[in-house]
């Protein structure tokens, strides 16, 4: 990176007292000096002495101990370094970000060039990618542990602290031969964790937690997230080919609207109401929809328990925060596999991220405020079940106008 000195000396000095300083190749410090460059030749205890890269340059520049400037002695020999100060410059600011950075290398230095707005002649100079690139790979692999290829490993110190240099590594045990529990996490976050009232989890990996969330917790709540129940009927109506049919005939759709509403009546009625929306179904829409209800039968009443797809008196009816969390972190770490150190390093910037938003949250920032679109539908829902609890509409009626509120076409 370049930075900048500041002169020693006073306004009536020629612009060569303006001078910066960026880092070569081996890491060693260059100056710049009116688009110059100078090298460290010697070191004293007042002065350091620099002359120019150029083979054969009288051209030289003395600085004090804190790299400000005092004299220039004699004149260059040839044309400024313009293309090659910028080509040093951009080389060290990819170099940096390869270091520090997991992005690939390519997209980091395609990235560099679009900020870099170079002249035509510093392009045309400039390595490319590929030329480069080995050297790159050689900086990262410099600053990186060795990547381990079994499960017995030490976590380096800079890995288990936060970018704050607090503990992140809270356990790491091994449960057997082959299997090793590692988690992250800061003291601020446990203490959230622990006093928060609701915890949205993503059960939808090919692991799930669903049984020992239930052993671990047994005196609390769990509810499915609404959104993938809508969406698993929707997709039953597509395995049991009843796709065009619910397109094209509202009858059929309706029904299979009213399923996918059924988790947001009050628990207590939701059997029954199943039960009286069948028994009110002619014999043709039954045949029909013979399949999809067969389905439903086995997987929502006899696999699944009411108390679970029910979300009735909700506020957070689906997971889809963690969802999202998910996806905005899939997308920074771009990769399907990435190796341990870079994992923790994504770790490392979410609990950073994490940090921000508390601290702004305790400075007073609000929740994100909701979409009309999802206030609306809300409010409808709120007054179908004053509506239904008033008596003014019994469970079938409720049920119908909920269908017709939020159950949509899931894919």
């Amino acid at each position: 990176m370049t930075t900048t000195a500041p002169s020693s000396l006073d306004e009536n000095q020629p612009p060569s007292s303006n001078i910066s300083f960026i880092q070569c190749q081996k890491g060693k410090p260059l100056l710049i000096s009116d688009k110059y460059i100078f090298k460290l030749n010697k070191t004293t205890t007042t002065t350091k002495y620099w002359i120019c890269t150029f083979n054969g340059c009288p051209a030289k520049i003395h600085t004090n101990i804190n790299d400000q400037f005092l004299k220039i002695i004699g004149e260059h020999c040839h044309p400024q370094e313009s293309e090659n100060i910028d080509g040093r410059d951009f080389r060290e600011k990819v170099k940096q970000r390869v270091k520090h950075e997991t992005t690939p290398i390519p997209r980091t230095y395609d990235e560099e060039c679009e900020k870099a707005m170079l002249s035509t002649a510093a392009i045309a100079a400039l390595p490319s990618e590929h030329e480069i690139n080995s050297a790159f790979n050689k900086a990262r692999r410099a600053i990186t542990p060795t990547i381990p290829t079994t499960q017995f490993f030490d976590i380096p110190d800079p890995y288990s602290k936060t970018l704050r240099n607090t503990t992140f590594l809270i356990l790491d045990k091994m449960i057997t031969r082959r299997q090793r529990i590692i988690l992250f996490g800061t003291l601020e976050q446990l203490k959230m964790l622990f006093t928060a009232e609701t915890i949205l989890m993503d059960g939808t990996f090919s692991t799930s937690p669903t049984g020992v969330v239930k052993a671990e917790f047994s005196t609390s709540t769990h509810v499915s997230c609404y959104f993938h129940y809508s969406q698993a009927i929707y997709r039953a109506i597509q395995r049991v080919g009843l796709s065009s049919s619910y397109n094209n005939d509202d009858s059929i759709k309706h029904i299979c609207r009213q399923l996918m509403a059924l988790p947001l009546l009050p628990e207590p009625v939701i059997e029954d109401t199943y039960d009286e929306l069948i028994r009110n179904s002619s014999i043709t829409m039954r045949k029909k929809l013979n399949d999809l209800l067969e389905y439903f039968d086995e997987q929502w009443f006899n696999k699944v328990p009411i108390s679970q797809w029910c979300v009735h008196g909700l506020s957070i009816r689906t997971n889809n925060n963690a969802e999202a969390f998910h996806s905005r972190f899939n997308r920074r770490v771009q990769l399907h596999h990435p190796n341990m150190w870079s994992f923790i390093k994504f770790l490392k910037g979410e609990e950073s991220r994490f940090h921000h938003m508390y601290t702004q949250f305790n400075a007073g920032l609000g929740a994100r405020t909701k979409q009309a679109k999802t206030i609306a539908i809300q409010r409808r829902i709120d007054n179908l079940g004053q509506r239904y609890y008033g008596g003014l509409i019994n469970a079938m009626e409720y049920l119908d106008g909920l269908s017709l509120t939020v159950a949509k076409r899931k894919k």
